[in-house]
């Protein structure tokens, strides 16, 4: 008898299944003899083989009805205390098809109970009812198993998975459009997870060339563990984008018939918007705290070996191309941060400079922000004045341009990181800043009150953009001194701040 079929039902299909399924949860751990403990797990391999054949085959819809994958991630789990470490990658492999089959059989069922047809008695009961707009409600998505997510966390912090982490990162980045409907759930502890082990191996990475090396070279384990945390970051990211697109869609067209019942009608419809909106803050907020502890993370990276190596080192060479590869990397990653979220990641890279955050490297933090394709001065001063003004007068700023103010920094903070950016800037950046800076001092002016306490920071910053503009020859000199004003700029700031 299997479970959930009757024995008229079984068919040779289900009848293998359930046979390779009992044959791999046999458990010869505790067995003394390692001659019967490889041939248990040649045997549960073999097992694994016919699964994933029978799940691959097209006529593999009878097998949904097993639910598979929750046996297949306990068996997951169990795995990692394997003396066989690559069972692991045939567990993985079985449960992902397992995965998608009982997902895409969620979501056939889901679509017909949507597409059923009401009866006449339903009819009669909806027309004494307001109709709803199909937009109120969204469509019901099929979710994965809730053990999954702490199984990837325990294989992916495990040290018996670190020979086959490549397999087990290949795993969550196919799983991420199943698990799109819970991303936001799942984000904070699965990026706190890659965090954390991506501190120990960089720790270990370091001690390595002290000590010797471990079988598994801590570097590659810092490249599968980046590789994951990035793939993961931007699936949170596109599914945040959509989500925001969808929140502020046009607004229906339905016809809203006037008086006190249309007044109550339009409530409902603008407390579901709010509720809407509200989600979508939340959402957004997971995904900036995830971006700064990743730049946290990826600043460790690429500052470690900046400071000149001595060559009398015997490993001084391969500690220089291990730390230029973790550079390297690390950059990367930093560049797709910035790209997708400037404001947010400048400010926390604003917090190591200030040294808010633990071993804080003033200079490197310019650096870093000089060699960033995606933080090129134009977009990275239009992210400081974006950060000053969300501190001091936020409604002139689009709801697009404001801080999440998530990074603890004050309105001083960032007027002072201004005024030392902008001296690190070469003369020839003034042409492509020129506008905004124009701007924003022109903004200053306008309402100078917000500005009081960093207006002696302003001060600098104008008399700075004087200085270089006197040493570029784009535009016309004389328009762009009239235009800019230093002394009476000066003069106007001094005014108001007494």
């Amino acid at each position: 008898m299997i479970d959930g079929f009757n024995e008229e039902e079984v068919t040779y299909q289900v009848f293998f299944a359930q046979y390779a399924l009992n044959t791999i949860n046999e458990d010869a751990l505790n067995d003394q003899d390692q001659e019967l403990v490889l041939t248990v797990s040649r045997l549960h391999r073999t097992a694994l083989s016919i699964l994933h054949q029978l799940l691959l085959s097209p006529y593999s819809q009878s097998l949904a009805d097993m639910a598979l994958e929750v046996s297949l991630t306990v068996r997951l789990r169990s795995s990692l205390r394997d003396c066989d470490t690559y069972i692991q990658v045939a567990i993985l492999d079985v449960l992902f098809a397992a995965l998608k089959l009982s997902m895409f059989r969620q979501a056939s069922d889901m679509a017909q109970m949507v597409q059923r047809r009401p009866s006449a008695r339903d009819t009669k009961t909806q027309l004494k009812v307001l109709t709803v707009p199909e937009e109120r409600e969204s469509p019901p998505q099929p979710t994965p198993p809730t053990e999954l997510v702490q199984v990837l966390i325990d294989g992916i912090s495990s040290t018996s998975s670190r020979s086959v982490l490549d397999n087990w990162i290949n795993f969550l980045t196919e799983c991420l459009p199943l698990l799109s409907p819970v991303i936001f759930q799942i984000l904070l502890p699965l990026v706190e997870c890659f965090c954390t082990q991506l501190r120990q191996t960089f720790d270990a990475l370091k001690l390595s060339f002290k000590q010797p090396q471990s079988l598994v070279s801590p570097e590659t384990t810092l490249v599968a563990l980046l590789n994951g945390l990035e793939h993961l970051l931007a699936a949170a990211h596109d599914q945040l984008l959509a989500s925001e697109a969808i929140a502020a869609g046009p607004k229906s067209a339905v016809h809203e018939p006037a008086g006190f019942f249309g007044h109550m009608v339009s409530g409902v419809f603008s407390g579901e918007a709010a509720q809407a909106r509200s989600a979508s803050a939340n959402n957004r907020l997971t995904v900036l705290l995830c971006f700064q502890d990743t730049v946290r993370i990826c600043y460790s990276l690429w500052s470690w070996g900046e400071a000149s190596i001595p060559a009398s080192l015997d490993y001084a060479a391969s500690l220089d191309y291990t730390s230029f590869r973790m550079r390297s990397r690390a950059r990367r990653i930093l560049e797709h941060l910035f790209q997708a979220e400037t404001l947010e990641c400048l400010e926390t890279l604003v917090s190591l400079w200030l040294g808010k955050e633990p071993a804080p490297r003033s200079a490197s933090v310019f650096k870093l922000v000089h060699v960033l394709d995606n933080s090129r001065p134009k977009h990275t001063i239009s992210a400081i004045f974006n950060a000053i003004l969300s501190r001091t007068n936020p409604s002139v700023l689009e709801p697009s341009r404001k801080s999440s103010l998530t990074s603890e920094l004050t309105d001083i903070d960032v007027a002072t990181f201004l005024v030392e950016y902008s001296r690190s800037l070469e003369d020839d950046a003034m042409e492509e800043i020129w506008p905004d800076c124009l701007a924003f001092l022109t903004e200053v002016l306008k309402s100078p009150f917000p500005h009081r306490q960093t207006l002696p920071s302003l001060i600098q910053f104008a008399a700075i953009l004087g200085d270089k503009v006197d040493n570029t020859n784009f535009g016309e000199q004389k328009k762009m001194r009239k235009d800019l004003g230093v002394s009476k700029t000066v003069t106007l700031l001094n005014d108001s701040t007494n």
